[in-house]
């Protein structure tokens, strides 16, 4: 028996192809779209506990030169502080690792040396490395520097 359509000829074949390959390409669109967002928000989360821990150096390494004994205090260029960012668990052989190197160098003005109203002024700077951003293509350098820390010797 033959299917006749409304005008009276047969209906055209291979329609029904296109319905689920447009079906795939809406799925597979979502898809790249889900892996992409999954990306970006396991990235933010990432430099979001980097900042932290930023921050958390750093108000370490001022309160250090804030409360040292004045005759403690670092000398210009002196490293006063390094180590790794963060120490995650590597789950298959149950180790910490040790990435994103830093270091804290102080930069130390002195004015009135060697007399009782020698002062100092240091300004520590972190360096310390990360990853490459979504759009970055190298390993990263980035440098903070504090606000001049007063210190004057009693």
């Amino acid at each position: 028996m033959k299917m006749l359509s409304i005008h009276g000829k047969r209906p055209l074949g291979g329609f029904a192809l296109v319905d689920p390959l447009v079906a795939i390409l809406v799925v597979s669109t979502v898809m790249v779209g889900a892996i992409n967002f999954w990306r970006l928000a396991e990235y933010k989360c990432n430099k979001a506990r980097i900042d932290a821990r930023v921050s958390q150096i750093l108000r370490e390494s001022s309160d250090y030169v804030a409360y040292v004994p004045y005759d403690l205090l670092p000398t210009d260029g002196n490293q006063v502080r390094s180590g790794f960012l963060l120490h995650p668990l590597n789950p298959t052989t149950k180790q910490y690792q040790d990435i994103y190197p830093f270091s804290v160098t102080a930069a130390v003005t002195t004015t009135n040396a060697g007399t009782p109203d020698e002062a100092k002024q240091i300004v520590l700077a972190l360096t310390y490395y990360t990853n490459p951003g979504p759009t970055a293509t190298d390993s990263r350098q980035e440098t903070i520097r504090t606000d001049a820390i007063s210190r004057v010797k009693i």
